[in-house]
């Protein structure tokens, strides 16, 4: 399934081809048997030549601030670049394969820039939104989905089921009465299956997310299940769902381009901006652990960090539009 006028999702294997070129081109080991192996296989198939177009146009459109970047401001670059390498050094390439498509893009430090302004993974997903972008789809059912910045979908609609899979990111569904069909939001840790009509999933590092806006919802994983009433939320992971205490309406104030914090520590205040910043920002282990309480409108992100700047014991450096790094600041 496909919004009208998208551009139709790039087949999961045949991207996956198209990246591994691009690894192998980036590296500097492909010599002339290679050459004449990628061009069989881009003149093989059409979709391989549009899968190559499509990750080659992306990582230009992604490269081009940080070329910028590095033409007008070298000495800001090159910090940039030092910070990025000192987490991602001793990465393997195994384990940088596992990371994502936009890491394989190009060299290791500008990878992770390129992923930021171009998530190349949401090339494989039916529908998705880029840095800084909320959107609504409709479903063929009547059903819709509000997608966070950077979140990615597929969608599979049966004769029996009616599925979503949260590849990325954090969505709103609202949802039209089937009573053959259930609608179902499915992450990696487990399937909230809609009770009523509105309610929201999130995917985060290791666990997700479900709270209820409209009626109730059932969370299912191994572990067995759980049924949230309106204004109740979860957290759950393989053998495990736990209810979240206290109010946690606030999780869905993106849907209304608002960051609410109700004295949450900032590495969650941070990682909830990071979809709406190209660059990067990174925040200190110390810094991590203060408390933010506020509310504060996500479409402009470096008024965020000014106020945050403002109000707490904050030193925020900025390099550009490519990186933000956040420490404490020095009482001396």
């Amino acid at each position: 399934m496909r919004n009208a006028g998208a551009a139709a999702p790039l087949d999961d294997a045949i991207a996956e081809q198209a990246i591994a070129w691009m690894v192998l081109f980036q590296s500097g080991e492909a010599g002339p048997e290679d050459q004449r192996n990628f061009a069989d296989w881009r003149a093989g198939d059409a979709r391989h030549a549009q899968a190559w177009e499509r990750m080659q146009g992306a990582v230009q459109r992604s490269v081009a601030p940080i070329l910028q970047m590095e033409r007008s401001v070298p000495e800001q670059s090159q910090v940039v670049k030092r910070v990025l390498l000192r987490p991602l050094v001793a990465t393997s390439r195994r384990r940088v394969l596992r990371q994502g498509l936009g890491v394989l893009a190009v060299g290791v430090a500008t990878a992770a820039l390129t992923d930021r302004f171009w998530p190349l993974d949401h090339l494989m997903a039916d529908l998705s939104t880029a840095t800084g972008e909320r959107k609504r789809f409709e479903l063929p059912d009547g059903s819709s989905l509000l997608l966070n910045a950077r979140s990615a979908v597929d969608v599979h609609f049966g004769v029996a089921l009616r599925e979503v899979r949260l590849r990325q990111g954090s969505l709103v569904a609202t949802v039209a009465a089937d009573a053959a069909r259930p609608f179902v939001v499915r992450t990696p840790h487990g399937a909230a299956r809609a009770l009523g009509t509105r309610f929201l999933v999130s995917l985060e590092d290791a666990q997700s997310m479900a709270l209820v806006l409209e009626h109730s919802i059932r969370i299912d994983n191994t572990s067995g299940e759980l049924v949230l009433a309106q204004g109740e939320a979860a957290v759950y992971q393989a053998g495990r769902i736990e209810r979240v205490a206290g109010d946690a309406t606030g999780r869905a104030a993106w849907a209304n381009g608002m960051l609410v914090a109700a004295d949450q520590p900032l590495a969650e205040v941070i990682a909830a901006l990071r979809p709406y910043r190209q660059g990067i920002v990174r925040v200190s282990p110390e810094a991590a652990r203060l408390r933010v309480l506020g509310s504060f409108p996500l479409d402009d992100t470096d008024n965020i960090l000014r106020s945050l700047e403002q109000t707490m014991p904050l030193r925020i450096r900025r390099f550009g539009p490519l990186l933000v790094t956040i420490d404490l600041r020095s009482s001396a």
